[in-house]
């Protein structure tokens, strides 16, 4: 979900303005997409946590979340905070990779 604050943010914000130079069509339809994914993506998340309970139909309920468990959801949570909050963390490593000869064309306006 590319919200202000959260990892895929960054990502999302740069494509849509990729294609806004190139597919200014295009990137309203993709910005459509987006707003429409974030909707269902936040109405799931509401469903899911504070919607009815539906009744457990095996045999034996599902056990208590694990230590391990919650700590590997604290680190992917903190992750997806932190890298929203700072690209830049991430941006900094992989810009370099945009220098290779594999992006002349797209520099000089070939396109693909």
């Amino acid at each position: 979900m590319g919200l202000p604050g959260f990892s895929g943010f960054a990502a999302e914000l740069q494509v849509l303005i990729g294609a806004w130079s190139s597919f200014p069509v295009f990137a309203v339809f993709a910005g459509l997409g987006i707003l429409i994914g974030v909707a269902y993506t936040l109405r799931v998340l509401q469903k899911s946590f504070f919607g009815e309970p539906v009744e457990n139909h095996a045999a034996h309920p599902m056990p208590a979340i694990t230590i391990p468990e919650r700590l590997g959801g604290l680190i992917l949570i903190t992750t997806t905070v932190v890298i929203g909050v700072y690209p830049n963390l991430l941006l900094r490593i992989i810009g370099d990779s945009f220098t290779s000869q594999l992006f002349d064309g797209l520099r000089k306006g070939g396109g693909f």
